[in-house]
């Protein structure tokens, strides 16, 4: 039998300790990294509205969209359940106008952001968290479009297992899903069908 070098054996306990902390410092990042990315993901919902306007109220959580934009990092000091100061909410969407478009036949239809601000939220396997929730008016000529043609990918630009889901909310307050989505199926846009959404039955809850 060969006898083991002391060195040797002092060699593979270093090699053990130091491949555990690897794996536990593994372990550690990915444990924060679903912990970080468990939170809801977006959701956009449409309302029609008088004068040749849709009405779309979009919400993500907070702490998604400061990993995503940290340029946006004063969001991380306002209160929750009051309007966000001009300025954060002017920079807020800049941010989002370059990653919200919605379009009919090719051409793009403006959409007003008309008010921002924070809520907070719970769920029991998330506890408290807080979302951010923005109103917009998207205007159109002429009856309400069939469909429309959605370009969406904020947060999940850097937040990739970010989802977003779109829903049609109707005049009785029933919501209605027209679309659910990650990063990978909006780069060439996503396809509501309002049509449909006015006439499908409310979904269940």
């Amino acid at each position: 039998m060969t006898r083991s070098s002391p060195w040797r054996a002092v060699l593979l306990t270093l090699a053990v300790m130091i491949g555990g902390n690897a794996l536990g410092i593994s372990g550690m990042g990915i444990i924060q990294s679903a912990h970080a990315h468990a939170l809801p993901g977006s959701t956009l919902i449409f309302q029609q509205q008088p004068q040749h306007t849709l009405k779309l109220t979009l919400q993500f959580p907070r702490e998604d969209l400061l990993i995503a934009a940290p340029e946006l990092a004063a969001l991380g000091d306002a209160k929750p359940d009051a309007p966000l100061a001009q300025t954060l909410t002017d920079q807020l969407g800049d941010y989002l106008s370059q990653h919200l478009a919605l379009s009919k036949d090719g051409d793009t239809l403006p959409l007003t952001l008309t008010e921002a601000h924070l809520t907070s939220t719970y769920q029991p396997q998330l506890g408290d968290y807080l979302l951010v929730v923005t109103q917009w008016n998207l205007s159109h000529e002429g009856a309400l479009p069939d469909s429309l043609l959605l370009k969406y990918d904020a947060v999940m630009h850097e937040v990739r297992n970010h989802r977003a889901e779109v829903e049609w909310q109707t005049p009785a307050g029933d919501t209605r899903l027209l679309a659910d989505f990650g990063f990978f199926h909006s780069a060439h846009g996503i396809r509501l069908d309002l049509r449909k959404a006015r006439q499908a039955p409310a979904k269940q809850e």
